[in-house]
């Protein structure tokens, strides 16, 4: 009997959570329920290129803005008039040297901003262990004759 009423009671208390997940629609999505925002890759070091993908049924879509890509010219790609899906275009862009850290890529798209994380990742070391010391020098044949 005791089990059943745990089980009732986590049941019921997940049923009581649902709406509230179900609530927290994004704001962004108000309107343009087919709206979509990307960044491929969503990591990248300072100098590297990455692609911005974006779809969106408004008739007015700004280019997307960060404070750490600099952001290419926005062109139409794929087919346009999907009813399936928001007209999609794309744009390329370029890493700045700013620290490491995650950041905020938006676009607008008719009244609504989508928003999206990217992460710029620190710089690359060349070696894992930092060698130490004075090289050997020395050796060889040489060294063995008397």
């Amino acid at each position: 009997m005791k089990k059943v009423l745990a089980v009732a009671a986590v049941s019921g208390g997940l049923l009581l959570s649902a709406p509230a997940a179900f609530a927290a629609t994004p704001a962004e999505h108000v309107g343009n329920p087919k709206a979509y925002l990307r960044v491929m890759p969503n990591a990248a070091r300072p100098g590297a290129k990455v692609q911005i993908r974006l779809g969106c049924e408004a008739a007015s879509t700004r280019t997307p803005t960060s404070s750490v890509l600099t952001v290419g010219a926005l062109r139409r790609v794929g087919r346009q008039n999907d009813p399936a899906k928001a007209p999609a275009a794309a744009a390329s862009a370029i890493v700045k040297p700013v620290k490491p850290g995650v950041y905020q890529v938006s676009f607008f798209c008719g009244g609504a901003e989508l928003t999206t994380k990217f992460t710029v990742l620190g710089e690359r070391r060349q070696v894992t262990k930092v060698p130490s010391g004075a090289p050997q020098t020395g050796g060889g044949s040489a060294a063995l004759t008397p």
